[in-house]
Parts: C-alpha cells; structure tokens; sequence
C-alpha cells in the first residue's frame, strides 16, 4: 500500500527468529517491558494482588513503552476474581462530540491520514486511568495512592532503551518533533541506542498529582484542564465535557468451547468475535490432523481468517449488535464455512465473499499483558495509542503522549487504513463513537480454574495470531514456548495477500504455499508480539515474545 501512512510505519529487517522469555512460579507476569514486568512481581511480592500488579504495570508501560503504554489511550481489561466468572471492562477511546467526519477530509473527498493519525486532531477522549482506578479500587489489596508515587519514582529515575525502542523512536523522530512536549521528551540531536536511559520528570509530577487526587485529576481536575487547552490551542477538538462525560463500560465477555476449555474475550466493538470466528471453523477433526506449521495448517487457518475478516465487515463497530454477530460462532455456521474451505488451494477473497454473504464492494500502536497471582486472580489487558505513539502529540506540561485513535475509524466504506483493512459501515466517523479495535485479549479457563492468559498487538494481525496460538496448544499441544517463537504468517482477506515476518526460516513452507496459489507478501515488520501465562503443573509459566523485548517474571510463592 502506497499513501501517506508511509510516513508512521517502522519497517525491519530480515533476522533470525528469536527465544522468547520464559519464568516459572506460582504468580508470574508476561510484558513488553523487562522493567514493568520486574515492578509487577514486585507488588506482588509486597501484598498486591495481580489487580494492584496490573494497575502499577498499566501506568509504568507509560514510561517503559511510550509507543503503546499510556495514559492518554484505551483498550479491552478481562480478568478473573478467583473462583468466579470473567469481567470485561471496555475502556476505548471516544471520539470528541465536537468533530465532525468532514473535519478529516482531504480537499478530494479521502481521509487524510495527517489529520486522522496525526496531531491533536486525532485525539479520542482517552479511558486507561478510569479503567484501572476502577479496577484496583474494586478488587486490590493496596493503596491506589502508594502504587503510583512508586511509579512516579520510576518516571523520574528513566527507562532503559531497547533496541526496539530505539528504532521506534529515531524512525518516528519527525513526527513527534511535531509536538513541543514530545520533542524535549523524545527527540535527540544523536540517535537513540540500546541501554539509554530515558527519563521523564513531568510525567514524574502527573503521576504524583493523579496518586494525590485520583482518577479526578484526569477528567475534571488540573490533567484535564492541560489537555484541553493544549488539544484546543492547537486545533484538536476534545472539550472538557467530553472527559467529565467519559463512560467506563461494563460488558459481558463471549466464549467459545474448545478441547474441554473455554476461551474468553471480549465482544464487538473489540475484536474477540473475529479470533472465536477462527477458533470455531477450526475446531473439527480434518485440521486437527495436520501437523502444527505445516503448509496444510497454515493453509486452513489462513482461508479460517479469510471468512472472519469477510463476515467483520458486517458487525464490527460500536452499533447496537443485539445477538446478531453471535450467529457466526454456532457450531451450525462454523460446519458451513468450512465446507467452502478448498483443502488444497486458496480461494480468492472476492470469490469467497460471494459465497458466504452478500457482496458489497470493498469500497499500531498496541500493547498486552498478562498478570496471575497466587491466589488465580488473573488480568488480560490489551490497550493502545494507536499506531506507534498514538497522535505524537504529548500534553503541554503533562509528559504524556495522547492517542491518535481517530484514524481506527471508517470515513468511507471501501478504503484502506493504516493496516490495509477495508473500511465498512458499522465503524463510520460519528461524534461520541467508540472505533472498532482488533485488540482481543484472551482468558482461558478449565471449569472455574485459569489455564491461560494472553494476548498481543498487532492491529489486524491479533485475532490471526491468537487463534494461531490457541490452534497449536490446544488441538495440537504445541508448547507455547514452540509456537510463539515460531515465524509468522498472516491473512486478512483484503489485500488479497498472504504475508510473512522478514527473515522467514520456512523457505520451504512458503514455496508450498505459493504452490496452494497464494500469494506472498514480506510485510517488512514482525507479527504481533505475545504475552502469555499459561498453567503448568501447579505452577504458571510466563512467555513473553522476543519481537519487542519483553520480559517474562514470576514469583515462587
């Protein structure tokens, strides 16, 4: 895809898979952050519970993983209270009901992507403080206040630079120069490099203010008014109304049944019906004899995601959905899209949207974590700025970068966005939306008792991976360490392309799927990033992906 979006992507080059971390406990975090998974076993060992671990963790991503760790963004929190059945706080950003879609427009009718992706215009009213100051406040063991003035501590002292960060921050460089805060924060005259310390003292002061005030601070107090009057004094549209208005909504997850267990996630708008979609054409006997990473099972789960992304275009916005979108994960609909599955050859996207509904014309940055305690209180969070650094557009004296969330919106039914997803009806611009989201964190359970947790970013790559690594545990016992190391593939319908991690060590695998009659595409950047806790033997086992550095802790209890 060729447009402007150019201009925010990172690509990387071609290298070896990696090992992924691995810890083993009776309590144990998976992050992309070494630093924040070491506070959170830290709280844990102090008292907390993985409520107060996941709270610290959300609000220390910010400082160890600016690209997509935030105050100024939103996502999906699932968790269980030991014991009992799995909650879903939907915490996504929503859209300033002064805006208005022709706000976006370029002069020839398109979305622009400098307005939708970029700068203050970009910016959702953002939930992840109301999110987790309702978490820790319903179900933790410590004090909101003394969880954040250690944090604080932590902003001041700095993060450690990763490589990854460091690429991510001198490829984004022009765009966040952009923003007067973000550039004294962020910018530097020489490049990053691995092992930099990279501290942020005003981020340092808001964090003490919001461990001083609560959650009030951000939506009625002193943060907000610095939001506001940065976003408004330089073309941004939030008011504070939007923040005093902003609603934490409450939602029932949805599951699936599979291999004795149920999976978990979180319903439309988020993007859990998609990977239960995967889940359920899958879940027969004809894939499950096909060896993890063969070309035979990369063959069906690719044509399985194909027919989810196909059907998204239908439901997935923040429209009033009914039961409708549950329809797709009946036995009765998975059995009927598997039998348009070809089990040699790919199908072409158009032609299978003919078959399997009504034709229409076809017109990054996130981050997961998963927390479990010793107790089996368990936190699956997915949350997100979008794209890296969300707008690059930190609040005026906050130290806080602030999603650009718009551009997760359609503006015109047929049009690609930043990941190349075509844009449908449901999730068109409208003031006070929430935007439709990939994120789909997972929590998977054996009667009552947790037996997974994970998820991942990825924009349209999450539902594929996930079901991926679901598929390999679950039908075919495939250890996690296996196949979240292994390299990745992806397909989502539009483009009609099946694409792979650079430096992909299956030559063989991908020579036989172009003999399947795909196509193949190098997507110049790795696939989604997985953080997940697993049970193992009376203890959990944290895995933590190599693709961004993260680090897997635990705890012996």
């Amino acid at each position: 895809m060729t447009n402007s979006y150019n201009d925010f992507r990172v690509t990387m080059k071609a290298s070896a898979p990696g090992q992924v971390s691995t810890a083993r406990g009776k309590g144990a975090v998976a992050s992309a952050s070494r630093q924040a998974s070491e506070l959170a076993i830290q709280v844990l060992q102090d008292g907390g519970n993985a409520f107060d671990a996941a709270f610290s963790t959300a609000f220390a991503l910010c400082i160890y993983h600016p690209q997509a760790g935030n105050l100024g963004g939103g996502g999906y929190l699932l968790f269980q209270v030991k014991g009992g059945q799995p909650k879903v706080f939907n915490y996504r950003e929503q859209a300033p009901r002064g805006a208005s879609r022709e706000d976006f427009l370029s002069p020839d009718g398109s979305p622009d992507p400098d307005k939708t992706a970029f700068g203050p215009a970009s910016v959702c009213v953002p939930g992840t403080v109301k999110a987790f100051f309702e978490l820790q406040k319903r179900y933790g063991n410590l004090k909101a206040r003394d969880l954040l003035l250690a944090v604080a501590r932590r902003a001041q002292e700095g993060a450690v630079v990763t490589q990854y960060e460091a690429d991510c921050l001198n490829r984004l460089a022009p765009k966040l120069a952009a923003s007067p805060e973000a550039r004294r924060i962020y910018v530097r005259a020489e490049p990053y490099r691995a092992g930099d310390l990279l501290p942020n003292p005003t981020l340092a002061k808001t964090l003490t203010l919001l461990a001083q005030e609560g959650e009030q601070a951000f939506y009625r107090g002193r943060i907000a008014e610095q939001i506001v009057a940065d976003l408004q004094a330089n073309g941004g549209f939030m008011a504070a109304e939007d923040l005093a208005e902003y609603v934490l909504r409450e939602v029932d997850p949805i599951h699936v049944e599979i291999a004795g267990r149920r999976v978990w996630t979180v319903p439309p708008e988020g993007g859990g019906a998609m990977l239960l979609e995967i889940l359920g054409i899958l879940d027969r006997a004809e894939f499950r004899r096909w060896e993890f990473d063969s070309p035979e099972y990369h063959h069906y789960l690719a044509q399985a995601s194909k027919l989810a992304f196909i059907d998204r275009m239908d439901y997935l916005g923040d429209i009033p959905l009914g039961t409708a979108y549950r329809r797709l994960l009946t036995r009765e609909n998975s059995d009927r899209l598997f039998g348009l599955i070809d089990p040699s050859r790919d199908t072409p996207t158009d032609a299978q949207a003919t078959r399997c509904r009504e034709p229409k014309a076809p017109g990054k940055n996130t981050t997961h974590f998963s927390i479990i305690d010793a107790a089996g209180n368990a936190v699956s969070n997915s949350y997100s700025m979008n794209l890296r650094y969300g707008s690059k557009w930190a609040v005026a004296g906050a130290g806080f970068l602030l999603n650009g969330s718009i551009d997760s919106f359609s503006f015109i039914e047929g049009k690609e966005n930043y990941f190349g997803v075509i844009g449908s009806e449901p999730n068109l611009f409208a003031p006070g939306k929430h935007p439709a989201s990939n994120m789909a964190p997972v929590l998977v359970t054996s009667g009552v008792a947790v037996d997974m947790l994970l998820g991942t970013p990825g924009g349209p790559t999450i539902p594929t991976t996930l079901a991926n690594i679901l598929l390999a545990s679950l039908l075919h016992g495939v250890p996690p360490e296996t196949s979240i190391s292994a390299s990745r593939l992806h397909h989502q319908g539009w483009p009609d392309a099946l694409t792979h991690e650079p430096g992909f060590d299956r030559p063989e695998l991908l020579s036989a799927l172009a003999g399947m009659g795909y196509t193949l595409k190098d997507k110049q950047e790795l696939i989604s990033d997985v953080q997940g806790v697993f049970s193992r033997g009376g203890q959990y086992l944290a895995v933590s992906d190599y693709r961004r550095e993260g680090q897997a802790k635990a705890y012996p209890g």
